[in-house]
C-alpha cells in the first residue's frame, strides 16, 4: 500500500474519531482529500481548515466531485452496518473503483513502512494509554505515527488532536475489537490493560469475544511480546490459550493475588496515593523500585501510565527518559476530563459507556471529590449494549446520587430496529422504580432546558457517554465552570 502514488482519497464516514484522523494523515501527506457524513455536524472544522471537502448526506455523486476519479474510497465500518447499499459505496463499485474500510487500509499501509508496530487492545483504556505513550515516545528515536479514536490535549503543536505525525520508528493504534477490526493490524507490542466482555453486536458470548482476542495476539510479528494488566480475566485467559508458549509476557498490575498467578516479568504497582495533585506510587521489580509521580487524574490512569511506561521500556527507552517524558501528558479530551466549577465541586466529561466504566467513574469520584454528590448524565451508547446489559447498568447508575438520562446515541445501529426492545426511557423507569432521583432529559438537544436546574456546582457532575452529547453541552458548562 504505497501511499506515495495516491493522489485522490474519499472517506465514507468521515466524521468517525480515529477515520477522521487518517483523514487528516493523509492531507498532510499532500493527498486531496473529500469526504462524507450522513447529516451535518459537528467537530469537523479542523478538516475543513485543512482543505476537505465535506459532504453532508451520501449522494453517488459525492465520489466523483470535482470530476477526478479517487484512486481510493475508504469507509467506517459503522456506515455499512447502516446501509449496506450505501449510495457512494455503489458508486465506487460501479466505476470500479477500488474499496477498502479505513482499518484495513491502514493496517497494510503501516505493515509494509518498517516500522515497529504497537497496538493497545482490550475492552477500555486504549485512547488514553495509546495518549500516555505517544507523550512518552515523542521527540525520542521512537518519535511515533500514532492514530487514535480519542484526542490527545496539546500534543500536535500545543493543540488537542488524534493524531500525531511523528518520523520516529514506532507506530500506535488502537486495536478495536468491534466488527474484529484489529484483525488488520499485525504488531510488534500490544498493551492490554483490562478485559470483560464487550461489543455484544459482534460477539455472542465471551468466549466468542476470547476467541478473536486469541486470533488478534496470533497475528503478531516480530519480537511478539504482550504487555498485559494481570486481572482475573486477562490471566484466565492467557491461561486457556497458553500464550506464553507463543509471546513474550510482561505482567504489571496492583493486585499481588493476582499477579501470583502468573509467571515471568512482574511489574507491581505499589504504595499507591491519590491526591489532588495527582498519583503517587512506586513500581516494584526484580531490578529494582521506581518512584513515580503522575501530575494528572484519576487514580485508574495508574494503569495506563505502567502500560505504556513498560511498553516504552521494551522498545529500548531509558527508564529516566520515559519518567521525564510521562510528565508531559496533559490528559485526553474526553477521558475524565476535569473543569473546577463556581462552586466547590467539579463536572468531568468521560467516554465511559460500559457498566463497568460506570462504576470505576463513580469510584473516581467519590475518591476525589469525597463527601459530595454525584450527579451522572448518561448518555447510553448503542441499543444492542443497552439492551444486553441492561441490569448491570441499573446496577452502576443507582450508585451515583443523582441520574439524568439521555437518549441513546444509536451510532452504527437504527433505532426502528430497536424501540419496542430498549430505550432511554426504560432505565429512567426502572431507576424511578428502584427510588433513585432520575430525571428524563431525552434528546440531547434538551440539554439545557433540562438541567439548568439541576446541576450544582458544589457536587460531582459527570457527563459520560461515548456518542455525541459533547456537541451539545457546551452552553450548559459554561453557566457553572470556572
Amino acid at each position: 500500500m504505497d501511499i506515495k502514488l495516491l493522489k485522490k482519497v474519499h472517506i465514507v464516514g468521515i466524521g468517525g474519531c480515529a477515520s477522521s484522523a487518517v483523514a487528516e494523515y493523509l492531507v498532510r501527506r499532500n493527498i486531496v482529500v473529500t469526504g462524507s457524513e450522513k447529516k451535518e455536524r459537528g467537530g469537523l472544522e479542523k478538516l475543513e481548515a485543512l482543505g476537505v471537502k465535506i459532504f453532508y448526506g451520501h449522494n453517488k455523486k459525492n465520489v466523483l466531485e470535482y470530476g477526478e476519479r479517487p484512486d481510493i474510497v475508504l469507509y467506517s465500518p459503522a456506515v455499512t452496518s447502516l446501509d449496506p447499499n450505501n449510495p457512494e459505496l455503489s458508486a465506487s463499485r460501479e466505476n470500479k473503483i477500488q474499496l477498502s474500510s479505513w482499518q484495513s487500509f491502514i493496517g497494510k499501509y503501516l505493515s509494509g513502512i518498517g516500522k515497529t508496530g504497537i497496538t493497545i487492545s482490550g475492552s477500555e483504556g486504549k485512547g488514553t494509554t495509546g495518549g500516555i505513550l505517544t507523550a512518552i515516545l515523542k521527540d525520542t528515536e521512537f518519535d511515533p505515527l500514532s492514530i487514535l479514536g480519542a484526542k490527545i490535549k496539546g500534543i500536535a503543536n500545543g493543540e488537542d488532536s488524534n493524531i500525531y505525525l511523528g518520523s520516529g520508528s514506532t507506530y500506535i493504534l488502537e486495536a478495536d475489537e468491534y466488527n474484529r477490526n484489529f484483525f488488520n493490524y499485525s504488531p510488534d507490542i500490544n498493551v492490554m490493560i483490562n478485559f470483560q466482555y464487550e461489543h455484544p453486536e459482534t460477539y455472542k458470548n465471551f468466549e466468542e469475544y476470547k476467541e478473536a482476542f486469541y486470533k488478534y495476539f496470533t497475528n503478531m510479528r516480530g519480537r511478539k511480546t504482550l504487555i498485559f494488566r494481570a486481572t482475573d480475566n486477562i490471566v484466565d485467559f492467557a491461561k486457556q490459550y497458553s500464550i506464553n508458549k507463543t509471546h513474550k509476557i510482561i505482567w504489571f498490575g496492583e493486585d499481588k493475588r493476582v499477579l501470583s498467578k502468573t509467571t515471568g516479568d512482574k511489574y507491581y504497582i505499589e504504595n499507591h496515593k491519590l491526591s489532588e495533585n495527582g498519583n503517587y506510587f512506586n513500581i516494584s521489580h526484580s531490578d529494582g523500585n521506581i518512584d513515580i509521580h503522575l501530575p494528572f487524574l484519576p487514580g485508574y490512569i495508574v494503569s495506563n501510565a505502567v502500560g505504556a511506561l513498560l511498553a516504552a521500556k521494551e522498545l529500548g527507552l531509558q527508564i529516566d527518559k520515559i519518567i521525564n517524558n510521562i510528565k508531559n501528558f496533559k490528559g485526553m479530551v474526553r477521558r475524565f476530563d476535569v473543569a473546577k466549577t463556581i462552586g466547590t465541586g467539579a463536572i468531568v466529561a468521560d467516554y465511559g459507556h460500559s457498566p463497568e466504566s460506570i462504576n470505576c467513574i463513580v469510584g473516581e469520584l467519590r475518591n476525589i471529590y469525597k463527601g459530595k454528590k454525584i450527579h451522572l448524565i448518561f448518555q447510553p451508547h448503542l441499543f444492542s449494549r443497552t439492551y444486553n446489559f441492561f441490569d448491570d447498568f441499573i446496577l452502576a447508575l443507582k450508585k451515583a446520587d443523582k441520574i439524568s438520562v439521555v437518549d441513546i446515541y444509536p451510532a452504527r445501529e437504527k433505532e426502528e430496529e430497536w424501540k419496542d426492545r430498549v430505550s432511554s426511557e426504560m432505565l429512567y423507569e426502572e431507576l424511578k422504580r428502584l427510588g433513585a432521583e432520575v430525571y428524563f432529559v431525552g434528546d440531547r438537544a434538551n440539554l439545557y432546558e433540562k438541567l439548568i436546574d439541576k446541576i450544582d456546582p458544589n457536587e460531582a457532575t459527570c457527563f459520560i457517554g461515548a456518542g455525541d452529547m459533547d456537541l451539545y453541552y457546551d452552553k450548559l458548562i459554561k453557566n457553572f465552570i470556572q
